[in-house]
């Protein structure tokens, strides 16, 4: 194709473009050039952790990456404050500092990627109502259309189950009913899983605290705390805040739990 014609026909299709950058987790900043195409509307829903409609971070594995950024996450800032090889642990610190919130969400939030049968039998037995995406890497075959499919993995064998891997899963339950199950499912290798606490901090100004409509707690397990989503074998406690409260509002709040960043 001569280079003319390449231009005109990706101008055809050229509908807009944006180029925004996004503060991670590990203070890296990244860009992204974001292009609106005519032909082809992106149907994949997002998959990364954090508050809905709120939080994400890009995740990345063997096969694939992408990332979902809204205008509540450029509000936010994130730390990691806890870093530990005991996924107890992790989750005994994370409850300590959602029992400092001055409200609560009814439910919390788990997102993982599963690639392995094996780990798709724990993960749903631990949590049964959680939802499982198929979304094909870039030139495998399909077993369920190329738009992927939402697989009942409860009367698949593992034959069946196989074929359909890797499969996204998220699940929401009501806080301090299924984190003991979901530990014990972990294992010893996977991706990084996420579990978040959503809720609001109390306005503490004098301490550079003051309560977001997006607070929360998170821990990566199997996530390291400089990029949570590359598996790793430490489990890390995170807090969200608005970026009014910043450093400063998180480390009041890791001091009044005991953490130490």
């Amino acid at each position: 194709m001569k280079s003319t014609q390449f231009h005109k026909t990706q101008v055809g299709g050229l509908l807009a473009t944006d180029f925004p950058s996004l503060d991670t987790i590990g203070l890296h900043r990244l860009y992204a050039l974001l292009v609106k195409a005519s032909w082809e509307p992106c149907r994949r829903p997002p998959f990364g952790i954090g508050v809905r409609r709120s939080f994400r971070t890009t995740v990345r594995t063997r096969w694939w990456h992408h990332a979902a950024m809204c205008e509540d996450c450029l509000a936010g800032y994130t730390r990691s404050v806890h870093v530990t090889a005991d996924a107890a642990d992790a989750y005994r610190q994370a409850m300590r500092l959602c029992a400092l919130m001055e409200h609560r969400g009814e439910e919390a939030e788990l997102l993982t990627h599963l690639e392995s049968v094996d780990e798709v039998r724990r993960m749903a037995a631990a949590l049964p109502n959680s939802r499982f995406a198929h979304h094909p890497h870039p030139g495998a075959r399909p077993s369920c259309g190329v738009g992927g499919c939402e697989p009942d993995v409860s009367v698949m064998d593992d034959r069946e189950l196989e074929t359909h891997l890797p499969l996204e899963m998220s699940a929401r339950f009501a806080p301090g009913t299924a984190e003991d199950r979901v530990i014990a499912a972990l294992g010893d290798n996977g991706n990084a899983v996420f579990l978040v606490w959503p809720g609001r901090w109390p306005d503490r100004p004098e301490h550079g605290l003051h309560g977001f409509r997006h607070d929360a707690v998170q821990v990566a397990f199997r996530g390291d705390h400089s990029d949570p989503a590359l598996p790793s074998g430490r489990h890390a406690v995170h807090i969200h805040v608005s970026k009014e409260s910043g450093h400063r509002g998180v480390e009041y709040l890791a001091a009044q739990a005991g953490l130490h960043p």
